[in-house]
């Protein structure tokens, strides 16, 4: 009865605030055909009419906008929000929509489930409501879904250790239900995997047995060394406050696989470099192995032996110079 009412006084409202509008819209004109002054500065009188039907339209719309953005507040201020910071991204949803978040909520409070879903998986998942306000929005299904749907499936995800940082980032996967979540996240667990994502339970299963097969090829390079840090340091004879000092030179070393860097590795160790030159030279892991590869045997095609490693991970437009240059001094020297 009360989302009734709710909705009942929305749209009585909404045409009563249209009406006064259209009513209130139409003396322009009345006064435009008593005076002779203002019709003089136009050429034609429908030029004055099509201005004034302009004119109303666009107060007409926007009286509906404000009447619009007024319904809102009156649901929202019902949604039990507790800072104006939480509730401000409510705003961008359609009234439609925030009708069946006001009756979900009320549903929940009535049964004694929560105040606000929102707060609820806040609480749940440790986030700030303000932070995950803006995320919510995007994801209003959370607002059709059962409670005990939304409930089974975060204690699952929780219980399997995935962290709340993840959920709040990937909210898709409370649409998933908990026994197929559990079932996935178990097998995965099963099969060697430490670290648990939302996106386990959402892929296919062609991208989740590669994914699979890449931590277990992880976990064989990395043996005791436990991070890709320190395989680094080990592969490379060096210390880890060196290649820690490797990271802030270059960013995107931080984030390589170890795979990669294992493959990375082997192929300049089998083309003569030495680990020397490879920690004197980070820039390296920037590039493309393929490139590499590719710009090496350019340049031992003009009967170079020694290359710096730095002519291999330059632009495309300063190696093509630096392969001219070497290209016309080969022919030189013939």
């Amino acid at each position: 009865m009360a989302i009734r009412n709710l909705i009942s006084s929305i749209f009585l409202r909404n045409r009563n605030t249209i009406a006064r509008t259209l009513y209130s819209g139409s003396y322009p004109i009345s006064n435009f055909q008593k005076s002779h002054e203002i019709y003089s500065k136009f050429s034609s009188p429908f030029h004055f009419t099509n201005i004034a039907n302009k004119s109303l339209g666009t107060r007409e719309c926007k009286t509906q906008i404000k009447d619009v953005d007024a319904s809102k507040e009156r649901i929202i201020k019902e949604l039990n929000f507790l800072t104006k910071k939480d509730a401000t991204p409510f705003f961008k949803l359609p009234v439609k929509t925030l009708l069946q978040i006001y009756k979900t909520t009320k549903n929940d409070e009535e049964n004694g489930f929560c105040k606000n879903r929102l707060y609820y998986i806040a609480q749940r998942i440790k986030c700030p409501p303000s932070n995950l306000s803006e995320q919510i929005i995007k994801r209003t299904f959370i607002y059709k879904l059962s409670f005990d749907w939304l409930e089974s499936s975060l204690n699952v995800l929780l219980a399997m250790n995935v962290s709340g940082d993840r959920i709040q980032r990937d909210l898709w996967v409370l649409k998933y239900h908990h026994k197929t979540i559990y079932e996935r996240l178990l097998r995965v667990r099963n099969l060697g995997v430490e670290n648990l994502y939302p996106w386990m339970v959402r892929c296919s299963e062609d991208i989740l047995n590669r994914s699979i097969e890449i931590t277990q090829e992880t976990k064989t390079i990395l043996g005791e060394n436990k991070s890709t840090k320190m395989y680094l340091a080990t592969r490379l004879n060096t210390t880890p406050d060196i290649i820690e000092d490797m990271y802030v030179k270059i960013p995107a070393l931080k984030t390589i696989r170890v795979t990669k860097a294992k493959s990375f590795l082997d192929f300049l160790m089998e083309e003569g470099f030495n680990v020397e030159e490879i920690v004197d030279k980070p820039r390296i892991f920037a590039a493309s192995q393929k490139t590499v590869k590719l710009r090496l045997e350019k340049l031992r095609s003009l009967g170079l032996s020694e290359i710096n490693l730095n002519i291999l991970c330059r632009s495309r437009r300063d190696f093509q110079r630096y392969y001219e240059s070497i290209e016309s001094i080969s022919k030189d020297s013939e």
